[in-house]
């Protein structure tokens, strides 16, 4: 059994085994990767040196999801100070 991967936009999209590559319409972009360890789907290919590479991730910074309470009411506090003035100028609550 053999390994192909179907590469899209620099990307491996599509890794299976078969026999021998089916006739796809567009047999260039799949390669046989065969004895290759570790290649998984979303590696980026290098087409100038065959090489694959595990893509960058960055991670967002963790959110704090909890609020104090002086920060809850803060924001309640402003939140009525809005829907005040609105309705002072007649644009309504909203």
């Amino acid at each position: 059994m053999k390994k192909f991967v179907q590469i899209v936009d620099n990307t491996a999209y599509w890794i299976f085994d078969a026999e021998e590559l089916p006739p796809y319409p567009n047999v260039e972009d799949f390669l046989e990767i065969t004895g290759l360890e570790g290649i998984e789907e979303g590696f980026l290919y290098n087409s100038e040196t065959g090489e694959f590479t595990s893509p960058v991730t960055t991670m967002a910074p963790p959110m704090n999801s909890q609020l104090t309470v002086e920060e809850m009411q803060a924001q309640i506090l402003l939140n009525v100070e809005y829907l005040v003035s609105r309705s002072e100028l007649g644009l309504g609550g909203k």
